[in-house]
This record gives C-alpha cells, sequence and structure tokens, in this order.
C-alpha cells in the first residue's frame, strides 16, 4: 500500500475509534477510491454469534484475532462485469470469458477461511465488492452466475429471486430474520447500492455476523476492500437466500412413549426405571409417591405405595407382576 492509501485508512480507523469514545455513529468513506463502501458504524458494540461446523454457536467479539466492528448500515454494493459491461449476466462464466476466483463451499465455515482478508474481484470492473465475493460463491457452489437483475446494485439481487435461487438455494424475506442461520446469504437495503454478504451464525440481538467483502476490510487494488468479518444491523434486511446444501435436516421427534399397563418384575426394578421407561421421565418426592400409588402388586393385591409405607416396606417383588390402575 502506498503512503497515500495507508495514511487514509489509518485516518478512517481512528474516527471509527472516536466514535465508540463519543457515542457518536460516524460514517467513513475512503477519499482514496470511489467503489469503496460508506460505512455507518455504530456507537456501542454488540457481541457477534457465529456458529461452527459443529453446529455450535458461539457469543464471541473476536475472529481470528481481529476486532469485529458493529455497523448499521453499508453502501457500495456496486457491480459491473469487466468482460460483458452489463451488470446481468445470463451465461456461465466461461462463456463470458470472465476471471473468477472459485472456494471451497462444503461448509460455511470452509468458505470463511477460504476467503478471510483476501480480495475477491469476480471479473467486477469496480474491484473487490460484495457482489464479487457473492458471484464468486455461486458460481463455486452451484457453477452458474448470480445476478444484480440489471441493477449493478446488490440490494437488487432479490429483485430476480427465482432466477438467483434456482435449484440451489431457497429463497427467504425480511420476516424470516430469526431465521437466519450460517451460510444464509443476506441482501441488505440502504443508501445507493445496498450490501450483501454471508452470515456466519444467528440474529442476536438484531445483528448478524457477516462475511463479506468492500465492509470496511483492507483496500484493494482497482477498488473496493478485502473480505472481513462485521457484525452489522438487520435493520435494512430485504431478504436472504439459503443454499440447500447448508439446510439443515429437521430434528427427530421424540420418541412417543406408551403408556404401560403392566410391568413384570424382575430384580433391581425400581419405581424411578419403571416411570422413565413408561412415561419418559423421573419426577421424585410427592409426584413419585402418586404414580407409585397407581400400581398394584398381583402378589400382594395393594399398591407399591402401601407397600413403601406399610409393614415391610417394600412396594416391588420380584417375579410378581405389577399393573396400573386408575
Amino acid at each position: 500500500m502506498d503512503k497515500g492509501k495507508f495514511a487514509a485508512f489509518i485516518v478512517a480507523a481512528v474516527l471509527a475509534a472516536i466514535g465508540c469514545i463519543t457515542g457518536a455513529t460516524v460514517n467513513i468513506k475512503i477519499e482514496r477510491d470511489k467503489y469503496e463502501a460508506t460505512i455507518e458504524y455504530s456507537a456501542e458494540q454488540k457481541p457477534a454469534a457465529v456458529e461452527d461446523d459443529m453446529g455450535e454457536i458461539i457469543e464471541i467479539e473476536q475472529i481470528l484475532d481481529e476486532p469485529i466492528p458493529t455497523v448499521e448500515e453499508i453502501d457500495g454494493g456496486k457491480f459491473e462485469d469487466i468482460d460483458t459491461g452489463v451488470s446481468l449476466s445470463d451465461g456461465e462464466y466461461a462463456d463470458l470469458g470472465a476471471t473468477i476466483e472459485t472456494f471451497d463451499t462444503s461448509t460455511p465455515e470452509a468458505f470463511k477461511n477460504a476467503t478471510y482478508g483476501l480480495c475477491v474481484y469476480a471479473s467486477n470492473r469496480f474491484g473487490a465488492q460484495c457482489v464479487s465475493l457473492a458471484r464468486s460463491f455461486w458460481y463455486s457452489y452451484a457453477g452458474r452466475d448470480v445476478s444484480t437483475c440489471g441493477t449493478g446494485m446488490a440490494k437488487g439481487m432479490l429483485n430476480c429471486a427465482d432466477q438467483n435461487a434456482g435449484d440451489d438455494f431457497e429463497v427467504y424475506w425480511a420476516e424470516a430474520k430469526n431465521e437466519i442461520q450460517a451460510g444464509d446469504w443476506l441482501i441488505f437495503d440502504g443508501g445507493q447500492y445496498g450490501h450483501v454478504g454471508m452470515a456466519l451464525g444467528p440474529a442476536n440481538n438484531g445483528y448478524v455476523a457477516l462475511l463479506g467483502e468492500n465492509q470496511g476490510g483492507k483496500p484493494c487494488d482497482g477498488g473496493g476492500a478485502a473480505t472481513n468479518i462485521i457484525n452489522i444491523s438487520l435493520k435494512n434486511l430485504i431478504g436472504f437466500y439459503r443454499p440447500k446444501a447448508y439446510i439443515k435436516p429437521a430434528p427427530a421427534p421424540e420418541p412417543v412413549v406408551e403408556k404401560c399397563e403392566s410391568w413384570d418384575v424382575v430384580a433391581g426394578d425400581t419405581m424411578g426405571l419403571i416411570m422413565k421407561q413408561c412415561e419418559g421421565k423421573i419426577a421424585w418426592g410427592n409426584e413419585m409417591n402418586q404414580y407409585a400409588n397407581t400400581w398394584v402388586s398381583k402378589k400382594t393385591g395393594k399398591t407399591v405405595f402401601f407397600g413403601w409405607t406399610h409393614g415391610t416396606g417394600y412396594g416391588l417383588f420380584a417375579n410378581d407382576t405389577i399393573y396400573r390402575v386408575k
């Protein structure tokens, strides 16, 4: 980075820090390059929630030893293909003659690890824009292009949702923001161009950890900024695409426990074991006493609870059969 670019980058970082100290919202635009985004940083840092490959949700403030800034809004998602000069492409990248970077999309974590800190251009005339990273993901994952629907803007990516989704993605709208999971591609309104990036975890108090380009990372030659992670407000969310490969299977239904009508007692049986098997739970104290009072011994004709509290103190006998009564 030359001295002028480095100085502009340092000034922007200092201004952001001042905003956090004074409690004022700070808009930063690095004037060295007109293709860099305008970012509205929050006056208050919010914890970011991320999901690892094991599905564990972790609320942390740092990833990869880099601070995660809290952002309210971003404007800077410009796109125009270098080879065609248009912002809507219907063919494959190979047909366009474009140079496209491909990355591991086997999991959201894999894509993050492969792209973090890189300047991904994806044949974008405006450099490393947020749409560039999305375009690279679509090609790496689905083998086809993503469209800004003729707008040249990140926020236009849902104007032709069916085309962009195809058979590879599910489409969700802003009303489903509480269902966001790692790997979802979020489209934001805001400013002239809007923004797009990949969620790294669920919504957390109205914010989401977002992997993206041109959102405050290191400046890139030719425009934009390298892939980094921010914690962005969902106030301008339009909707999102979910890769079908990332759809989590529905949780297995809870086993239906059939109420036992009788029980053949063997040595070592307890009412706790019988209650867990027949009711799917174990409860103690008065609830257990009431439960034991519903089981009658064929051998004695008395309830298990009666056996506990009278005479021998035993309610269960090996080789006996007990049965339920109302």
